[in-house]
């Protein structure tokens, strides 16, 4: 078994720098940190991870706490570009990424006890209202943790501007003729209630009255309910000419129940999803959306975690906000 000892004798420097460069550790310079990673690659040396973590009281761990309401992380399109974020950024600074999910789920002891007993480095925290039982226990404690699209004061967080995302789809939508624009927003959640606000706004600034049942609740993801929110909407007296969805998935369910009346999009009826996951540039028309780059916000929440593990003394936490991307497409028609 190769030894750090043999790895620095080859190297030409002491066992403690190869030590800190197989550990990620900030203080010695990455062209150096590298050629040790390399050279020890070769030489096929594999760290004892329980040795190490006597030696370091590091488990070189992180723990991904996921609250998504029954959602399975890697089967939901924007989450898992979040996760793959953070774990591109963990697994290149030599740490594994455990992700937990939360929902429906009750550990024993409460899931600071879960993170201590698993004895998690750090936690990175996504959650669709960061108001369930025990979580803030976990919030509360010393355990470095950064958040998503969440902000608290004593912690990092990377936050996606949803507010600034739906104001500029309003706008793009307005600019286009459009002055009967309806929402379908999503369930309650930090979230949905963010883009609801940047909706209002938008309409305010524009001028535009829109009538209380122009909005319409839905699940995110969801294509029965938000083909029901469409049918609703589709029998107003006056119904909207652009409809506006809470993602891309239940965009798609509306756009079902919309052809399925003989309705041709853009021409007769317009709409736009959000998040600009890859199912928006295989639908026809292709779809106008608001891209949120999950994989981006994953980096940045994992250089974060990061940050606060290798300085904890004196650690200012950051709280990033990340701009969203207008897309636009074929489904929102020009009205004279």
């Amino acid at each position: 078994m190769t030894t750090l000892k043999e790895i620095a004798a080859r190297c030409g420097c002491s066992v403690a720098t190869v030590s800190k460069a197989l550990n990620g550790m900030p203080d010695i310079g990455p062209e150096t940190a590298q050629r040790i990673r390399d050279l020890a690659s070769e030489m096929g040396y594999v760290p004892n991870a329980a040795a190490r973590t006597l030696k370091t009281n590091r488990s070189h761990t992180i723990g991904l706490m996921l609250f998504l309401r029954g959602e399975n992380v890697w089967l939901h399109d924007h989450f898992a570009r979040v996760a793959a974020g953070i774990q591109e950024e963990m697994e290149s600074a030599g740490y594994d990424l455990t992700p937990v999910t939360c929902s429906g789920l009750h550990l024993t002891g409460g899931y600071l006890e879960h993170c201590r007993h698993r004895g998690y480095d750090g936690v990175i925290v996504m959650s669709a209202t960061f108001e369930e039982e025990g979580l803030q226990e976990l919030i509360d404690s010393d355990i470095p943790l950064v958040t998503i699209d969440y902000a608290f004061a004593h912690h990092s967080a990377v936050c996606t501007d949803h507010e600034q995302g739906m104001r500029e789809l309003v706008r793009y939508v307005y600019g286009r003729g459009h002055r009967r624009i309806a929402y379908i927003c999503g369930e309650e959640s930090t979230v949905a209630g963010t883009r609801l606000s940047g909706f209002q706004k938008a309409c305010g600034e524009l001028g535009l009255a829109i009538p209380p049942a122009y909005i319409r609740p839905a699940a995110y993801r969801d294509l029965e309910t938000s083909a029901q929110a469409t049918r609703e909407l589709m029998a107003l007296p006056e119904p909207p000419t652009c409809i506006l969805y809470p993602d891309d998935y239940a965009c798609a369910g509306g756009m079902n129940v919309l052809m399925d009346k003989g309705l041709r999009i853009p021409e007769d009826i317009s709409v736009a999803g959000y998040d600009g996951i890859p199912l928006s540039r295989l639908l026809r028309p292709g779809l106008t959306t608001v891209l949120q780059d999950g994989q981006a916000a994953g980096r940045h929440a994992g250089r974060e975690l990061l940050r606060v593990l290798r300085t904890p003394q004196g650690f200012t936490p950051q709280h990033i906000l990340l701009p969203c991307t207008l897309i636009p497409g074929n489904s929102v028609g020009e009205i004279e």
